[in-house]
């Protein structure tokens, strides 16, 4: 069983404490540093620091892109399907 690890991570301007399994510890400061990096492009696309308007937007953001990831995600996964059926059935007009 292992231990999780302690993780302090700055977003935006607040410091989170937090702790997560060793595994995922790159995933979480990978994912912060994409959150900082987005506090700061909407600082600056918005000549704005007011941290709940620029972390609304970061947020809106990243929950765009996961919505436009799961759709190209079903998408792709109906192409394949319909590719599979499409061979199955050629696989049974020509089988002997």
């Amino acid at each position: 069983m292992s231990q999780n690890l302690p993780c302090n991570l700055i977003l935006g301007i607040q410091t989170i404490a937090m702790k997560v399994d060793p595994q995922e510890e790159a995933c979480v400061r990978n994912a912060a540093n994409l959150v900082n990096r987005l506090v700061k492009y909407y600082e600056q696309q918005t000549n704005s620091s007011d941290p709940s308007a620029v972390m609304a937007l970061v947020a809106l953001d990243l929950a765009m892109c996961g919505i436009k990831f799961d759709e190209q995600h079903r998408s792709l996964e109906s192409n394949i399907l319909n590719e599979n059926k499409q061979l199955l059935e050629l696989t049974e007009i020509y089988a002997l």
